[in-house]
């Protein structure tokens, strides 16, 4: 039986989507996910693996709230336009450049940057399982949005802790697909992730590409195991990667 919570993301997506209860693995949802991105390349959707929980729900009421926007349709989509809106006045290097610059200073008594580590390239998604097993209620959401950076606007997760704003997320998000390739693929409260034509291959532009995700996503780095809380450690994994994991604690 779909739960309360699950209910309430749904209405707040308002498009069609597809529910998985209780599935043992993870095959099905990833099969199922990889037949509506070659549907909705031809029907005009992209889809979107979102993890029902009761505090994304929340997240999204509070949303609505701290615009002093009604939970209707109508205001969903008022909310959507000026996160849009907004995110066009964000110039993202100036972003991430000044963001990269606060985190190397926290961390000026260590040496953040690091080495380089032998790693096998990832493409795989992990933010819709729970240890082995997929959570009970997973989304698959045909989000008809016209540009794939959009997709940070339909589920406005951010600005808690260091998480950048919703506005901020698609302004990032739609630059890293004009130089990636990159798409949103998974969503939960606190996690993206997201698929990748074109990764980088070379250590010197996977360290580039290492700083920008330090500095959009600081735990990634800051919070990773022992030996792999570096900026050259994240550039190991993205390199080669066709997947990226963002996670905010």
């Amino acid at each position: 039986m779909m739960t309360d919570h699950c209910k309430e993301i749904i209405k707040f997506l308002n498009c069609e989507y597809e529910l998985f209860e209780k599935e043992k693995n993870d095959e099905r949802i990833i099969n199922r996910f990889n037949e509506l991105t070659a549907q909705g390349k031809q029907e005009g959707f992209f889809p979107l693996i979102v993890v029902s929980s009761d505090t994304l729900a929340e997240t999204l009421e509070l949303a609505l709230e701290d615009t002093d926007l009604d939970n209707t349709p109508e205001s969903i989509t008022v909310l959507r336009e000026s996160i849009l809106s907004e995110a066009q006045a964000v110039d993202v290097r100036e972003f991430l450049h000044e963001r990269l610059a606060e985190y190397l200073e926290m961390h000026s008594d260590m040496d953040i940057l690091g080495k380089f580590r032998k790693s096998e390239p990832d493409d795989c998604f992990y933010s819709h399982m729970d240890n082995k097993k997929p959570f009970p209620e997973i989304l698959i959401a045909k989000i008809p949005a016209k540009n794939p950076w959009e997709l940070a606007a339909w589920v406005p997760m951010g600005g808690f802790n260091d998480c950048p704003s919703a506005a901020e997320q698609v302004a990032v998000f739609r630059y890293w697909f004009e130089k990636y390739g990159a798409v949103p693929c998974a969503v939960t409260y606190d996690e993206w992730e997201m698929e990748l034509q074109n990764p980088p291959t070379t250590d010197e532009s996977a360290e580039d590409l290492a700083k920008e995700h330090f500095a959009f996503c600081y735990d990634i780095v800051a919070q990773a195991g022992s030996g792999w809380d570096t900026i050259r450690a994240r550039a190991s994994t993205v390199k080669n990667s066709t997947t990226w994991y963002f996670w905010w604690d």
